[in-house]
């Protein structure tokens, strides 16, 4: 028993002095935040099927040449808004407050949904953020009408000629406005359904893409695609199997990274046609709570404003 006491008195003893545990070191998704969006940087959101419809049309419907777009009051936008929501989750992950991004400390710019009418609009975020989004043109292969009635237009064709339209459309904006800090520009691409699909395949092939238009000269140099978020991804396309759920170096510096996010319950993640289409919805609301996007802010499901996934 004085033995015992003995070991039990210097176990105690050890405990008490023994140093605390290290943090575990940052993961390659940690360090991409901060390294891949700065203050001066853009962030180019990319929506997906039937963006015209979702985001263009009932936006540009609103007055003003730069119209308040507020995501609770606009169901429409609110079932499309999760690129938005998605960037705004992307610059707080990378140290930007809300200061920051009402002041425009970072660029976010929109690509794909086919504006005619405006070039910005200030968006009103579910957290009351309101920030200010450069219009960068161009209208996706799949823009309007719903899924089904795009079936045929989801093809690695049609992923190819978005992507470089999309990086196009982005060399243009960096050209028309220069960097304010005097050096190249990140460019971080944040992208939903079947603009998930778009952006990742830009992500691999960006280039390509810098071949066939060319690279994105910014500020006496060229500015990076080091970051691509892609949400909802497709499982694939004919001809085309995307890299699926995970954080993947997309070239060998290990500089260049995809985060792909998918929800566990997403009927287009997973070709599932009979699948409840709210698990598509990555923007995560329980009643009237924001609890953020889904795999950036928040890793809470939620199915038509109720916690859990949608079954």
């Amino acid at each position: 028993m004085r033995t015992l006491g003995l070991v039990s008195a210097f176990a105690a003893g050890c405990a008490a002095t023994a140093p605390p545990p290290s943090p575990a070191p940052p993961t390659p998704l940690d360090e991409a935040w901060t390294r891949s969006i700065r203050a001066g940087d853009l962030i180019a959101i990319v929506p997906g099927t039937g963006a015209t419809d979702y985001l263009a049309t009932p936006i540009e419907a609103l007055p003003g040449d730069v119209p308040l777009v507020d995501v609770r009051a606009i169901p429409k936008v609110a079932s499309d808004a999760g690129v938005l929501e998605a960037a705004v989750a992307a610059a707080h992950r990378a140290g930007l407050s809300d200061a920051d991004l009402e002041s425009g400390a970072i660029t976010i710019g929109l690509w794909g949904a086919g504006f005619t009418r405006i070039s910005a609009f200030d968006y009103l975020s579910y957290d009351g953020i309101r920030v200010r989004v450069a219009v960068l043109g161009g209208k996706n292969t799949c823009a309007e009408g719903l899924v089904d009635e795009n079936l045929l237009n989801y093809s690695v064709s049609n992923a190819t000629i978005d992507a470089t339209d999309l990086y196009a459309r982005v060399r243009a904006w960096l050209a028309a406005n220069p960097s304010a800090t005097g050096m190249p520009r990140n460019v971080t691409v944040v992208a939903h359904s079947w603009g998930g699909a778009v952006a990742e395949l830009l992500a691999y092939h960006s280039d390509a893409a810098a071949a066939a238009v060319g690279p994105l000269a910014d500020a006496g140099g060229t500015a990076q695609l080091p970051f691509t978020i892609a949400a909802g991804v497709p499982g694939f396309v004919p001809g085309y199997l995307f890299a699926g759920p995970g954080v993947y170096f997309v070239d060998a510096t290990e500089q260049r990274t995809l985060y792909e996010i998918d929800r566990p319950d997403d009927p287009v993640h997973a070709m599932n046609p009979s699948g409840n289409g709210d698990g598509h919805q990555y923007d995560i609301v329980v009643g009237d709570d924001f609890l953020g996007f889904y795999g950036v802010s928040t890793e809470q499901l939620a199915c038509a404003g109720v916690a859990g996934e949608c079954h």
